[in-house]
């Protein structure tokens, strides 16, 4: 099986839960390209910091692939959530190569 149809079956949570606890699933689905899901895996992780549709608008409106956007809490200068221009691009066309945004 294809690591796009098994995300499409179980979906990135199961995967992630899969990855995170060491199941080795080519033991139940022969030919599934491991490193493959993590790279997925990985790709949605990353689009659900800010969550899938504000990704594509963060995306949409960045200057250049090579600045970072970040979330800052208040007048604090504390900054959460920071993600590349460019990785979270790579990140929206991995997950909608699988066809699924959500979990």
């Amino acid at each position: 099986m294809d690591v796009v149809k098994f995300l499409q079956i179980h979906g990135f949570k199961k995967a992630k839960w899969a990855i995170e606890n060491l199941i080795d699933t080519r033991n139940c689905w022969e030919n599934l390209d491991i490193p493959q899901l993590r790279i997925l895996v990985g790709s949605w992780e990353m689009t659900q910091i800010h969550g899938f549709d504000e990704s594509k608008k963060i995306v949409a409106n960045a200057p250049s692939d090579e600045h970072f956007y970040s979330w800052t809490l208040g007048n604090s200068g504390i900054r959460d959530k920071t993600v590349n221009i460019g990785q979270l691009r790579k990140a929206i066309a991995d997950v909608e190569s699988v066809g699924i945004e959500k979990a």
